[in-house]
C-alpha cells in the first residue's frame, strides 16, 4: 500500500476561506505516482474549507492503464463517501478528462474542513506511474445564512 499526496496536502498549504460570500473558488491538486496504482493505495488531494459547495469537478489523470483492454477505475471522495465526487471513473484508462460523474455530488456542501481523497476502485490491467490532476470548483457559503 502506498499513499500519494499532492504538494498542497504535503506542505499543509492553507486553504482560501475568506472573501465575498458565494464568491467562486477553484482548487487544483496534482499528484504524481511512482508506481502503478492498486486498490490498496491512497490519494490525498487536499482540503476544501468549511461550507464549500461543489458545483463542478474535473479529474484528469495521465494514461495509467496502458493495456489494450484497460480495467482501471478511480474513485474520488472524502471520509464520508469514498466516491462522492467520482465513482469508478474510467478516465485513467485513456488519460482523457472526466467531469463529475457521481450522483448527487453537484451541489454537495462540505460542512467542515474536508480532506478530498481518492483510490482505484479496480486495478489496472497494465498499470504505470503517472499524474492525477483534480480541479474542484464551487463557492463558500456564509455559515450564518446557509
Amino acid at each position: 500500500m502506498a499513499t500519494y499526496s499532492s504538494v498542497d496536502y504535503s506542505t499543509n498549504a492553507p486553504i482560501a476561506i475568506g472573501g465575498i460570500t458565494r464568491e467562486g473558488k477553484t482548487y487544483y491538486y496534482s499528484i504524481t505516482t511512482t508506481a502503478a496504482l492498486t486498490t490498496a493505495d491512497v490519494l490525498n488531494f487536499g482540503y476544501v474549507p468549511p461550507n464549500f459547495r461543489l458545483v463542478d469537478a474535473i479529474l484528469k489523470p495521465s494514461d495509467l492503464d496502458t493495456n489494450g483492454t484497460p480495467t482501471l477505475t478511480l474513485n474520488v471522495g472524502d471520509s464520508g463517501s469514498a466516491n462522492r465526487i467520482f465513482a469508478a471513473s474510467t478516465s485513467g484508462q485513456t488519460g482523457v478528462a472526466d467531469r463529475t460523474n457521481a450522483y448527487g455530488s453537484i451541489g454537495f456542501k462540505f460542512t467542515t474542513k474536508t480532506l478530498i481523497t481518492g483510490a482505484p476502485a479496480a486495478n489496472a490491467a497494465t498499470g504505470v506511474a503517472g499524474t492525477i490532476e483534480l480541479i474542484l470548483r464551487g463557492y463558500v457559503e456564509d455559515s450564518a445564512t446557509s
